[in-house]
Order: C-alpha cells, then sequence, then structure tokens
C-alpha cells in the first residue's frame, strides 16, 4: 500500500500512497521506479512536477558534419592507452554494480530511503507497517479462538481490517494534501492540473500493478507452487482453460463501476479468486475518486468551510454505511487542519511536511502532550477489536466493544458492526502522529523506512509467497522435520517473512516501472493549455 532510494526529496514525494494497499505524493501515492545507474541509482520517477524524460538522453555517436563525410573521411581510429589492470577493474565494477542492482534492498542499506529524502517519512513508513500487519493477520490470526493474540492491544497485531483502515486514512491525507495547498494559494492551474493527473493515472497506478501481481500468481499457479487460499480451486490442468479463467478473472476484477464495491468483507466485496486480499483495491480506486470529486466541489471555500463540510461528510457516511469514504474524508480534514496550523507550509515549497525531525510547537503544553499521547491509545485500542466486537479480549472479556456497540446505529447490518469503530482508531491514531511529531520518532527507523518502500509489493505478495507456499510446502515440512515446538514454529515464521520480504522487494522494482511507464503516456497524451 517503494524500493531504492530516489535521488531527492521532489522525486520521494511521488512514492508516498498509496495501498491498498498505496504510496504517497502530492497528488496521488504512486511509487517511483529506480534503475541502477553508474555507481549509484538513476533518478526515481516523479509523480508531481518533473518528467522522467528529463533524466533519459539520446546521445549520438558522432556529430551531423561526422555523420556527413564518414564515408569519404574515415574516421581515425581511436587508440586505447589504458592499461589491463585499469580496463579490468572498470569492467569488475560495472559488473558489480549490475549486481548490486539485482541484489534485494536490504542487502544494501545504503538504498533504503533517508528521512531527509522522503518528507512523509511517517506516513510511508505507518503505511509499510500497516502492510505487514496484514501479512501477520492472514498467516498468524486464529479467529474465534481466545489465545495470548486476544490480549489487550496485541490484537492489534493481529488485526487486518484495523489496518486497512488506516490506508484509507493515509490516501485521503496524502491524496488531498497537495490540491488542499493549491486552494490555499488560489492557484487554478495547477489546481486543475493536479486533479487531471491524478484522475488519469489513478486507475493504472492501482489496477495496473494488481494486474501484475495476478500475472505473477498466475505463473506461480503453473509452476504449482501456489494453489490458492480459502479453498478457492483456481488450478486448471488444461493451460488454455487456465488463461481462460485467468482471463475472465482479471476483466471480473478491474470493473470499476461493480455493484459489489464495498468495505464490509463479509458482504462478497469485489475481489479476484487468485489474490483475495486485492478487495481493498477496488474500494482504494471509488474512494480516490470521491476525494478528487469532493476537493473540486470545496475548492472555493474557505478553510473553516471545507472542515464543515467534511465533517458533515463524515457524519452522513457513517449514516450510509460508507465508513471508507468517511476515511478518506478524516484525511483529507488531518490534512486541512495540519496547514491552518502551520501556515509556513502554505508559502513554501510545494510538498508534504517532514515531521520526522520536527519538534512539538514551543507553545504545545504538558495537557497537549498528554492529550495526543492519549488519543494515540484510543486509537490503537480501537484498532485492535476482534470478530467484530463479539469476541473476549483476555484480561478484559467484552470491555470495550460490549458498550461501544451500544452506539451502533440500529439500521446498520451485523455485518458491518465491526467497521464503526475502526474507523474511528484510525483516524485517532493518524491524528495524533500528525499533531505530536514525538510518536514518529519509531517511524523514522531505517526498518520503518524499508517497510514503507516496500509496503504495496508486502501487500499484494504476501498471499502467494506466504499463506500459499506455506500451506503446499512448509507446513507439512516443520511437522515432520522440527515438530509442534515453539521454536519450530519461530524458524518457519522467519523463513517465510523472508520469502515475502524478498518477494516485495523485488515486486516493488517491477511497480516502478509500471509508475513510470503511466507517468510517460500521461507526458505523451496531455497537451499544454498555456
Amino acid at each position: 500500500m517503494a524500493e531504492n532510494d530516489p535521488s531527492s526529496p521532489q522525486e520521494r514525494n511521488e512514492y508516498a500512497d498509496d495501498i491498498s494497499l498505496e504510496a504517497v505524493k502530492v497528488s496521488d501515492e504512486l511509487i517511483p521506479f529506480q534503475a541502477a545507474k553508474g555507481g549509484g541509482y538513476a533518478a526515481a520517477f516523479p509523480l508531481e512536477v518533473q518528467d522522467e524524460d528529463d533524466y533519459a538522453e539520446n546521445i549520438p555517436l558522432m556529430s551531423r558534419e561526422e555523420d556527413e563525410h564518414s564515408e569519404s573521411s574515415p574516421a581515425p581510429t581511436a587508440v586505447d592507452t589504458r592499461s589491463h589492470s585499469s580496463r579490468f577493474k572498470e569492467c569488475a565494477h560495472a559488473v558489480g554494480q549490475v549486481l548490486k542492482s539485482a541484489l534485494p534492498t536490504y542487502c544494501v542499506p545504503s538504498q533504503i530511503s533517508s528521512p531527509r529524502d522522503s518528507p512523509t517519512a511517517y506516513l510511508d513508513a505507518l503505511r509499510g507497517y500497516a502492510a505487514f500487519f496484514v501479512y501477520i493477520f492472514h498467516l498468524y490470526d486464529r479467529q474465534d479462538e481466545v489465545t495470548w493474540r486476544r490480549y489487550p492491544f496485541v490484537s492489534t497485531f493481529f488485526s487486518g481490517s484495523g489496518m486497512v483502515a488506516i490506508f484509507y486514512v493515509i490516501s485521503g491525507y496524502v491524496l488531498g494534501y497537495g490540491l488542499l495547498l493549491n486552494m490555499h494559494r488560489r492557484e487554478e492551474g495547477p489546481m486543475l492540473h493536479s486533479l487531471a493527473s491524478s484522475t488519469f493515472r489513478r486507475y493504472m497506478r492501482l489496477y495496473g500493478s494488481s494486474v501484475m501481481a495476478l500475472l505473477i500468481t498466475l505463473v506461480l499457479l503453473r509452476l504449482r507452487l501456489y494453489d490458492g487460499v480459502y479453498f478457492i480451486q483456481i488450478y486448471r490442468k488444461n493451460f488454455g482453460a487456465q488463461l481462460l479463467h485467468w482471463f475472465n478473472d482479471v476483466f471480473k476484477f478491474c470493473n470499476p463501476f461493480s455493484a459489489n464495491v464495498t468495505d464490509l468483507k463479509d458482504n462478497d466485496p469485489l475481489s479476484s479468486d487468485y489474490l483475495p486480499q486485492m478487495w481493498t483495491i477496488p474500494v482504494e480506486f471509488r474512494g480516490s475518486v470521491f476525494l478528487f470529486a469532493f476537493c473540486t466541489a470545496i475548492c472555493k471555500l474557505t478553510p473553516r468551510a471545507r472542515m464543515l463540510v467534511m465533517w458533515l461528510i463524515i457524519v452522513v457516511s457513517y449514516c450510509w454505511q460508507a465508513v471508507y469514504i468517511a476515511e478518506f474524508t478524516g484525511g483529507l480534514f488531518t490534512a486541512q487542519l495540519s496547514l491552518c496550523r502551520h501556515p509556513e507550509r502554505i508559502s513554501g515549497a510545494p510538498r508534504l511536511p517532514t515531521n520526522n525531525d520536527e519538534k512539538p510547537a514551543p507553545g504545545q503544553s504538558l495537557i497537549s502532550k498528554i492529550a495526543h499521547v492519549s488519543t494515540f491509545i484510543v486509537g490503537f485500542l480501537l484498532l485492535g477489536e476482534v470478530d467484530g466486537g463479539h469476541a473476549e479480549l483476555l484480561l478484559w472479556k467484552r470491555f470495550p466493544w460490549a458498550y461501544l456497540n451500544k452506539a451502533i446505529p440500529f439500521w446498520w447490518p451485523e455485518t458491518g458492526h465491526y467497521v464503526f469503530w475502526l474507523g474511528w482508531g484510525s483516524l485517532a491514531l493518524v491524528y495524533s502522529l500528525e499533531f505530536y511529531p514525538a510518536l514518529q520518532r519509531p517511524l523514522g527507523w531505517k526498518v520503518s523506512r524499508y517497510l514503507g518502500d516496500i509496503s504495496f509489493g508486502l501487500y499484494a505478495m504476501h498471499v502467494p509467497f506466504g499463506m500459499g507456499i506455506k500451506q503446499q510446502f512448509l507446513d507439512s515440512w516443520r511437522q515432520t522435520h522440527l515438530g509442534e515446538s515453539i521454536w519450530a514454529y519461530m524458524l518457519m515464521a522467519l523463513v517465510i517473512t523472508l520469502i515475502v520480504i524478498t518477494a516485495a522487494d523485488y515486486f516493488t522494482k517491477i511497480d516502478r516501472a509500471l509508475v513510470r511507464s503511466a507517468r510517460q503516456l500521461q507526458d505523451r497524451l496531455f497537451t499544454s493549455w498555456n
């Protein structure tokens, strides 16, 4: 919901959101691509301002005059005066760079994005942790079982639905931040361009990467390394029948107008049989389109009026059981409030705020700090709701959901109760992180930044490379050779995690290429109105 470190902060902005699963930028959260170049990495593909083509040049082998007279005047033979040792060193260096670029990013820590290169480091890292906890939920959660996973606060680490809610709040923040800057600066031209660019590329960013993940899953399926999950039969003996089944599945999944786009898992949301966890992608796309349309509607309002309308949308979205819309709008509200509290950002460069190195405002009182920490704790607890609030937590039993669930409107279906408090929990968590930067410090660690870099790849690849390989091979191997000891389970968890992270790392490299292709397509098709 990024791989190699971009060469500038402006270029890193492009890969903040995005999710669902999702990478982050001023107008979009697309993920940049980096290619090995010389001793480091070529510039990442920026989403907002720069063109990727700025970094590509066609260098002629000879000048025009030399080309015209090349037949009549043969070029002098160049004499290589370098020694054999120097040529060998250059060749070895080039080979080393190729091999270095082929390694996973965690093998070359210098490639991991630095805090100053990514002004949205805490949001990137938060998305990365959310994707990692979704992986933990799918592989190690035991629903309807009261185990150690049901302790208060521990349950949050096994709350897949809570992490998805965080995805949507982050998307609302980062997709709307640049648009809100344009509104405050009254820049109609940049506002129109940002809306057009973000809307044009949003479908390609979400569904293009998803189709690539489905294609990789198809290859694993034919190699018999993956056989589906949740008892969904997707394997076909005949290759032609398999391709037909896959194309039908992709065609159904990529329908943005489907009536089954919902954030309620038990209401049969639109998804893919090959990667069931990708049901969040259609929801992410629909929420993104709503946000772009909503920003268009409120762009001429005053900041105060905008915030009032945002809260109106949040309330009616809960009344209409569209919690994901409330989560997108809640993220947008947090971005708007952040701009109002930091007016210096409006006059500065059009980028997201860097909060990792910021100190709390001088006027922030002890009461304010305690309030933000308390908000964070409450949000973290609400995100740990298990089994729709109907299961018991160890120590606390049915508290607090036995009481909180009484506030759920009576017209809400039973299948939707579990998302009611997840939306408020995710909003409280992001709000407290935004306005008390001391809470962001763990999100600035190198491991946190790395998880943010590979967040979408981690979300897309953890099912085939994690659940699939575990069920196909590792569970039976563990039972035969290691038994049922806690150490056997821990060893298998480490092995599976390494496999999943490696797959996510390489997928992110592919994903960045897709993002750059979408930008290049936009550059070719868009016309200038100046």
